[in-house]
């Protein structure tokens, strides 16, 4: 009777550590990277209004496919389960395009100068981190999906100036839009301790604003112009990940 009782203790206690250490091994953590992201937006037709007003004028001023286009991200993470961390993800950026050249007119040389600028593009999304390979211990790769919401708010300018002439088109655009994306990243440790890591990826992006705006100004072709801001593209981002408390996977 002793020995039967005994036993059941021991088997009990066994149960008990076991249940604990699936416990610690999937005990939830916390996760933040900061990265720096250089996207490669279509801008099929906004690259196609500029290259218009290049023929109509005889300029030669750069498209968006000229430069870089970066942005600065945040992503907060909470690990939900042993390959699955979930949480947000924002990014932010801003810039612009512009130019100008001196072309004849009637009313003799006129100074043309275009620009396009971009205060603000911002985007949050719920997004997730998929770790396929559990053991991998130096690095960590994984699949990321998102998807959520962007705003964007942007100012075209046109004039045409000299001594006689003040003509000018003046576009004013914002809006929000759905967006997406999926890619595949890896994490490298950068201590023994894991937690800090060099992160970097790959994704591919979704994001389109296309609407009628209202135009201004002598050289406006139409009451209304159609802003469309294609912000599909590939794009690829390096940063900084720190894991609070450092959990083990």
């Amino acid at each position: 009777m002793r020995t039967r009782t005994r036993n059941v203790v021991v088997v009990s206690a066994l149960l008990g550590l076991a249940r604990a250490g699936g416990a610690a091994a999937l005990e939830p953590g916390w996760a933040v990277s900061v990265y720096v992201q250089e996207a490669f937006p279509k801008q099929t037709r906004t690259n196609a209004q500029i290259e218009q007003i290049n023929a109509t004028f005889g300029a030669d001023f750069e498209t968006w496919d000229d430069i870089h286009n970066l942005s600065l991200g945040v992503k907060l993470f909470r690990r939900v389960a042993e390959r699955w961390h979930l949480g947000l993800e924002a990014d932010w950026s801003a810039g612009s395009i512009s130019g100008e050249t001196t072309i004849p007119t009637e009313a003799g040389p006129a100074r043309l100068a275009f620009e396009q600028s971009y205060s603000i593009f911002a985007d949050l999304m719920a997004a997730a981190h998929y770790f396929p390979c559990s053991r991998c211990r130096r690095v960590e790769p994984f699949v990321l999906l998102g998807a959520g919401v962007a705003y964007e708010e942007d100012e075209t300018t046109l004039t045409l100036t000299n001594e006689y002439l003040d003509e000018g088109l003046f576009v004013d655009n914002d809006g929000w839009f759905p967006v997406a994306t999926v890619g595949l990243g890896v994490e490298v440790p950068l201590s023994a301790r894991r937690a800090w890591f060099l992160e970097a990826g790959v994704a591919y992006f979704w994001g389109r604003l296309e609407h009628d705006v209202p135009a201004r100004g002598s050289l406006a072709p139409s009451p209304t112009v159609t802003a469309d801001t294609d912000s599909t593209g590939p794009n690829y981002w390096l940063g900084l990940a720190y894991r609070f408390g450092a959990p083990a996977r």
